[in-house]
């Protein structure tokens, strides 16, 4: 993630490795099946984390689409072995079969994550519609997907939803102007190297971003001769860093499932650096908002990633 366009901005220095875990969590499945074997192996090694989990409906088979209009879609399907990954019932959910409820389905496992010690935030109401569709949905669209998951965080846990991610990493302008409006005390919407403040048409966002900094695993699967575990876990451990917040985005489909224990392999080895793991809340409760970078929202291609992702760009005074 080098374009031009990139925040390059000076990084705070942290004298021990921090590492912020977000779990994204996007299918019925993934909630069902892959977040309880993830937060028990968690738990049991003391670890805080924080789940984005998908408000909606699990319409993972509409994303048969992008094989039209992505063609990096085809070989990532092919490189993750999404077959196996993800099973039939889940790539043909919303298509050939219904769609299921993601959220709504499983509100108990929400409940126990929170009272686990886990943060639990919005990831989207729809994901493969906000994914795919976003800049067609139009401003009603749009903050009708946000209000849907909103509300349905609120109906099934009694309390306002404090945080959101945006699905895809994909947002615009008309997103991140509802999403500043709701009072939340932090976003995780984009891509990129520290904590920092969206710039939108010349207005300074109220509410943080924190973005993701490292790669996902879908994106080094296969990919420049990461092909086992052992690559995967030899790449990561060179990318954290003590110098500066790692926030790493896991999902629920992967690394809760066929990759769980790749997953913990990195844990175990990020352990004995002396890794120090907290939630995104906690971070945002460290954070203070007149220190922090003013960046403007860019759209970059990730290597092993089809299509764009929102990524933090560059400050005014380095355009």
């Amino acid at each position: 993630m080098a374009p031009s366009e990139v925040a390059s901005c000076s990084l705070p220095y942290v004298d021990l490795m921090e590492v912020a875990l977000k779990v994204d969590v996007d299918t019925h499945q993934g909630l069902r099946e892959g977040v309880p074997r993830l937060a028990e192996m968690l738990a049991a090694k003391g670890i805080s984390a924080t789940f984005f989990v998908a408000m909606g409906p699990d319409n993972s088979g509409r994303a048969i689409w992008r094989i039209v209009r992505n063609r990096g879609f085809v070989s990532k399907m092919w490189r993750t072995k999404a077959v196996s990954m993800y099973g039939w019932r889940t790539i043909l959910s919303g298509t050939l079969l219904p769609s299921r409820p993601i959220a709504s389905a499983f509100p108990g496992l929400l409940r126990d994550l929170i009272n686990a010690g886990f943060e639990v935030g919005v990831h989207g109401y729809d994901h493969v519609r906000w994914q795919d569709n976003l800049d067609h949905l139009g401003e009603r669209g749009i903050s009708h997907e946000i209000e849907r998951g909103l509300e349905v965080y609120h109906t099934l846990l009694g309390v306002p939803a404090h945080s959101f991610a945006a699905p895809g990493w994909r947002t615009n302008g008309v997103a991140l102007g509802i999403l500043d409006s709701k009072g939340l005390a932090y976003r995780s919407d984009t891509r990129g190297r520290q904590p920092y403040r969206c710039l939108v048409d010349g207005q300074v966002m109220l509410t943080p971003e924190i973005p993701t900094t490292l790669p996902t695993l879908d994106e080094l699967m296969g990919t420049n001769g990461l092909r086992t575990p052992g690559d995967i876990l030899k790449f990561y451990l060179s990318h954290f860093s003590e110098s500066w917040l790692n926030v790493h985005t896991i999902h629920a489909e992967t690394e809760g499932m066929s990759q769980f224990e790749t997953f913990r392999g990195l844990v175990d080895r990020l352990l004995d650096r002396g890794a120090h793991f907290l939630r995104l809340d906690e971070v945002a409760r460290g954070l203070s908002l007149s220190a922090l970078p003013v960046c403007r929202v860019a759209r970059i291609t990730v290597p092993g990633r089809a299509g764009w992702v929102s990524a933090q760009g560059l400050s005014p005074s380095q355009a």
